[in-house]
């Protein structure tokens, strides 16, 4: 039996760097170059879920026949799948984060005592709070939201897979929810009838259908902060001229 290890092929060589300097600190202060600006989780795991996609197609052999793909390249599409749920998530809660310290320094504790207690809700009631404190009006029922619930129901499925005699019986996910996935990603399997819903979703095109989508959403909800952030500054400058 052949065997696979992720990663193994073309692994990039990280080449040994001097540790750096520890911080200096002077009167509380910190000295002009002896800190380093880290990238926020969210774009870090937004950049090895794209990788990870890279690895994907690269390894999918005949797949575009309808073919089985490789075990490396199943791999590789599950990764990307839970990493770009992760970075929304990290995204999501950096938001929450920087929209309440926002509320805190514009005079509005309510605001910020609420998003705060939203950190403690699932991703998708967090992400409405998040959408009700900048002043959007959730609908879950447009495609964007609605590829969005499914790109988490599957990453829910990845990573809490529970055996049932109903998985295939209609009403159950993701028997239930199999007819819209396959719609939506570009699978060279979608019209092969009897497939279970990995072998549509673990695939360069599924892998590329949800990092898609999580992009978008991300996009989406720097659009929000923009658009609030702009709002309360103008609001701001009314204010002082009166």
């Amino acid at each position: 039996m052949e065997r696979f290890k992720f990663g193994s092929m073309n692994d990039e060589v990280v080449p040994q760097t001097p540790p750096e300097p520890p911080l200096k600190v002077l009167s509380g202060k910190i000295e002009p170059g002896q800190i380093r600006v880290v990238a926020r989780l969210s774009s870090s795991l937004l950049e090895s879920a794209s990788r990870l996609l890279e690895l994907s197609s690269r390894f999918e052999g005949d797949y575009r026949r309808g073919k089985d793909i490789s075990l490396t390249c199943r791999a590789a599409s599950t990764g990307v799948i839970v990493v770009a749920c992760a970075a929304f998530e990290a995204d999501l809660n950096e938001a929450v984060f920087d929209s309440a310290d926002w509320a805190r320094s514009h005079n509005a504790p309510g605001k910020a005592r609420v998003l705060a207690l939203a950190m403690k809700l699932n991703v998708r009631d967090r992400f409405d709070a998040l959408a009700a404190a900048y002043g959007i009006a959730m609908n879950w029922g447009t495609k964007l939201y609605q590829s969005l619930d499914l790109v988490l129901s599957v990453r829910n499925r990845l990573l809490h897979h529970e055996v049932s005699l109903y998985d295939a019986t209609e009403g159950h996910w993701p028997a239930k929810k199999l007819r819209d996935l396959v719609r939506r990603v570009d699978s060279p399997y979608r019209n092969i009838p009897g497939l279970e819903w990995h072998q549509h979703i673990l695939t360069p095109a599924g892998a590329e259908w949800a990092l898609g989508v999580i992009c978008e959403v991300m996009n989406r909800t720097d659009e929000w902060w923009e658009k609030k952030r702009r709002a309360l500054e103008r609001r701001e400058i009314i204010r002082r001229l009166k």
